[in-house]
């Protein structure tokens, strides 16, 4: 990674940055952090685009309330840029096409909400005329059944009106009519007793079809009344309170003729109103497809455009030279690629003067970027989230690729199980193409990032399976076992000294055996902690490798060979001593309660004596081997003496170097300077970075020193211990499925004899344990297998090499804008 300075003529700055984001190898860095986004070089230019994206995502709105898909835009023409034209002219063409598109959309928008608006209300008012003529005739029949006198003994005429029916000294009424919403006219009905104390008679009845309302659009349930009154005071409580209850209020005549015409009106408007709507409907649809068909290519050339005057705001301006002065970091390799981009850039703006490059040697931290592909990069994204890598420092990601599975299959280790998830990745993988487009759901998109990831941990999972022995809690006899049972009626298998031990994994004549979970919880504890000491040792492997590369002679000498010491004087001889005891063959088999002088010692006790009473000897109970006191003596000396050496002399040391350097400084300002630059290349040479000798404190190193050296102390015991939760997961997910598997499906299967009723219990309690299986064992427990699986990464294994401060590479894209992986506003 290299830093490099641009010089780029303020005409050909544009064309530069375009040709530099289509490349993608450089990150530009802020040469004006000081200056707010509003006082920038191209603030005019940057909020320019950013108010035609406000046009694009308005047309992106507009088409997808239209429902266009991209199957309806197969046929639509695309309007192609004119490469013939600047970029300049080029974007004021598409400002004025996004102008007139906005404009036009609006004007369609509010036209068809005037138009459905108002055919909301007709359709309202033709449901009112319809049942207001019903209130209109019912009344009048009632009202002259029950008393003809009143009405002078006329005949009953239908199309004479209820107020003209009556005599003249009969008092004149009013009426409103109108729509309310279904919920509200309980409320409607008691505000109205109360305001009019009665005084009132309301008439309603409900719509049959569900209405759109006027004014909010909403589809709603309704009911069309009708409400008689006295009074002009009342008529304006009335109306009020209909104005407080969403009530839409229309005109309804007395009589019977004129309600039939106003009747014919409204069907003819009705009629004319919706020729109109869907004449509208149809032009703004043509309007929706063609924005749709260019909508892609008109956002990506917006976005493009706005990514180079936000970069560009990043530059310093040079006044006297007129030109843009860049700097960013970009990879080795990616020096003559750039130089090409240069020159493109100078000749499609038809630059007089050509852009220059020039390297920057500098001591500031490069970025960190690590290719990456399909595969490596979920396992990649799982160390990134702890800490991005320092520059050059050791990628834990390689390796990650095979121990984060490894480690998931041994706490999730079943054939079946692990066959499920293997085959549920090798799913998203095979439909990688359709399913990386099917949702942008958070969730999914992170389950189908780390499809490879799945389908390897299904892999470990079937082959720790295998060694466990399992098959949703079934044994599989795959080999020939060299146990056996004399007969039906034994219960205690005989072992077959002549035959050979079971090929691989664990025999399963032990998964029915009564000590069945003392075996298996010696083995994987025992083989947990193996595995633990094994990753952590290469942990500390790789710091030597980040000791070598950074030139750190006294992290060597003083941390790696003292940190390998006490670990394998430790752990690392526990270890030995778990695989010394596997390979002897015990003839008093070891139990604690029959202790002899020929029986297998507990590995643990033996830890423990070793450090609560080391000496040359070693007590009858806890003799492994001969000579075991000298050597426990001997590791427990070095395990005590590697202490105080990782934490003093490195502190030491480097006080030392600091002195020296100091003498030197000293020395060269004497003889006038003369051999400065020899020394500057001496002190690149010296053990530590320049900065620790310019800002050198002993105390805090020592300090710093103190803490690394207790962490490590303590967390060789923390971490060992920790890595029992793979024996701990390990069972319980085991013991699990043996539940699940005797409990659910195993009961049903011993429940009677065979009949129409124990296959109905076969199948509900399949269903059961299936159900249980998927939820708590493929769900919940891969979950808590994964969790473990990083914990164990993060905290046990890269703490001993990975520092993790160091920041990604984020150069400037396209692609990677378009996709978004990056987000630059």
């Amino acid at each position: 990674m290299q830093q490099i300075q641009l010089f780029v003529q303020i005409e050909a700055a544009r064309d530069t940055v375009d040709e530099l984001g289509n490349l993608g190898v450089i990150q530009f860095r802020d040469l004006n952090p000081e200056v707010s986004a509003f006082q920038r070089t191209f603030v005019n230019e940057v909020k320019r685009y950013d108010e035609m994206l406000r046009k694009v995502r308005y047309f992106e709105e507009q088409v997808r309330k239209a429902d266009i898909t991209d199957d309806v835009l197969s046929g639509i023409q695309i309007e192609a840029f004119d490469a013939s034209l600047s970029s300049k002219v080029m974007i004021d063409e598409l400002e004025s096409k996004f102008e007139e598109c906005e404009r036009e959309l609006i004007q369609l928008n509010t036209n068809e909400e005037t138009l459905n608006r108002n055919l909301n209300e007709l359709v309202e008012m033709q449901f009112v005329l319809d049942r207001d003529a019903w209130f209109f005739d019912e009344s009048d029949i009632q009202r002259a059944e029950m008393d003809e006198t009143q009405l002078g003994g006329r005949p009953i005429d239908e199309s004479i009106p209820l107020f003209e029916a009556r005599p003249q000294r009969a008092i004149k009424l009013g009426h409103v009519t109108g729509v309310i919403p279904r919920d509200r006219v309980l409320a409607f009905e008691r505000v109205l007793w109360r305001a009019t104390r009665g005084n009132m008679y309301l008439k309603q009845t409900p719509v049959d079809d569900l209405v759109r309302d006027p004014h909010t659009g909403e589809t709603i349930e309704k009911n069309v009344f009708i409400i008689f009154f006295q009074g002009d005071r009342v008529e304006q409580k009335i109306k009020k309170i209909c104005e407080t209850h969403a009530v839409n209020m229309y005109p309804c005549p007395s009589t019977i003729e004129e309600r039939r015409q106003m009747k014919l009106q409204l069907i003819t408007r009705l009629n004319e109103l919706r020729m109109v709507i869907s004449k509208t409907e149809q032009h703004s649809r043509r309007v929706k497809l063609r924005v749709a068909a260019n909508l892609p290519q008109w956002s990506t050339q917006v976005i493009k455009e706005k990514a180079i005057f936000h970069t560009m705001n990043m530059f310093n301006y040079d006044v006297g030279y007129k030109c843009l002065i860049a700097e960013g970091w970009c990879p080795s390799t990616a020096i003559e690629p750039i130089q090409l981009a240069l020159r493109r850039a100078a000749e499609r703006s038809g630059a007089i003067v050509p852009s220059i490059l020039s390297i920057n040697k500098t001591h500031e931290t490069p970025p960190t970027h690590f290719q990456t592909n399909k595969f490596t990069s979920s396992f990649q994204d799982l160390v990134d989230s702890y800490g991005m890598a320092r520059y050059q420092e050791v990628n834990p990601g390689v390796f990650t690729i095979i121990t984060f599975p490894f480690l998931f299959g041994v706490m999730f280790g079943d054939v079946g199980h692990g066959l499920f998830m293997a085959m549920f990745g090798l799913f998203l993988m095979i439909k990688e193409s359709s399913l990386s487009k099917a949702s942008n759901d958070e969730m999914f998109q992170m389950v189908f990032g780390g499809r490879y990831m799945i389908f390897m941990m299904g892999l470990f999972s079937i082959y720790a399976g295998f060694i466990y022995n399992e098959f949703f809690a079934i044994p599989m006899t795959i080999f020939q076992s060299p146990f056996s049972f004399p007969n039906v009626h034994t219960e205690t298998a005989h072992l077959d000294q002549n035959k050979p031990a079971y090929l691989f994994g664990a025999d399963p004549t032990w998964a029915g055996s009564e000590n069945s979970l003392m075996y298996f919880n010696s083995l994987k504890m025992k083989l947990s902690v193996i595995m633990g000491v094994v990753q952590m040792t290469l942990g500390i492997f790789l710091s030597l490798l980040n000791a070598i590369h950074f030139r750190k002679p006294y992290n060597i000498l003083f941390e790696f060979i003292p940190q390998m010491i006490f670990l394998m004087s430790t752990f690392g001889y526990m270890c030995v001593l778990i695989i010394f005891k596997w390979l002897i063959n015990w003839p008093g088999g070891g139990a604690p309660e029959t202790l002899q002088g020929n029986d297998a010692p507990s590995i643990l006790n033996v830890m423990i004596a070793m450090f609560k009473s080391p000496g040359f000897t070693v007590a009858p109970e806890y003799h492994l081997y001969p000579g075991q006191g000298l050597v426990q003596l001997i590791l427990l000396l070095l395990a005590l003496v590697s202490v105080p050496i990782m934490l003093f002399v490195k502190p030491l040391l480097l006080k030392r170097d600091h002195e020296r350097s100091a003498a030197r400084l000293l020395q060269s300002s004497d003889k006038g300077y003369q051999n400065m630059e020899e020394e500057e290349e001496e002190e690149k040479k010296q053990v530590d970075h320049g900065d620790e000798h310019e800002h050198f404190e002993f105390g805090e190193e020592l300090v710093h020193q103190g803490i690394h050296t207790i962490e490590f102390v303590l967390g060789a015991v923390s971490n060992t211990a920790s890595y029992l939760r793979l024996w701990a997961l390990s069972l319980a997910h085991s013991q699990l499925s043996v539940v699940f598997l005797e409990m659910v499906l195993i009961t049903c299967l011993e429940m009677g004899e065979l009949g129409y009723l124990q296959i109905v219990l076969i199948a509900v309690g399949f269903l059961i344990w299936a159900s249980l299986t998927a939820v708590v064992l493929m769900g919940m427990e891969s979950l808590s297998a994964f969790l473990h699986a990083l914990r164990l990464h993060w905290v046990e294994f890269q703490n001993k090499f990975y520092m993790g401060d160091g920041y990604k590479f984020v150069p400037f894209s396209y692609a990677a804008i378009m996709s978004g992986e990056v987000i630059l506003w």
